[in-house]
């Protein structure tokens, strides 16, 4: 999956590597959709970007896995951050050997081989 920032004057066509759902408390019954990229090279953590803030411009999602968000919600994660704790890693803020993994592991690794 791939979107375009439209807070970002350049922009940029980012790669997604998670989606996740959290409550809109606007809306009854529906969660708001968060993209997580990076936004670019060099970044050292995800980013996120509200569905508000991003255009789709690619919607496929192989090699995205479904699990459960620490709220329960329903997540689709790219595979190379999906296994161990990288995803939290790449969560919880500036971390470069986490973006190192990550990128070692798209690099070198398959979805089928982790």
């Amino acid at each position: 999956m791939k979107l375009i920032d439209l807070n970002d004057p350049l922009r940029r066509v980012l790669e997604v590597y998670a989606v996740y759902w959290v409550a809109d408390p606007n809306v009854t019954g529906r969660g708001q959709r968060i993209h997580l990229v990076i936004p670019y090279e060099g970044y050292d953590s995800f980013m996120t970007v509200p569905e508000e803030s991003g255009e789709i411009v690619d919607p496929t999602i192989d090699g995205f896995i479904l699990r459960k968000s620490g709220n329960g919600w329903d997540m689709l994660v790219h595979w190379a951050a999906e296994k161990g704790d990288l995803l939290d890693m790449l969560i919880d803020g500036r971390n470069p050997d986490a973006i190192a993994e990550l990128h070692r592991r798209i690099r070198e690794d398959s979805p089928r081989k982790l």
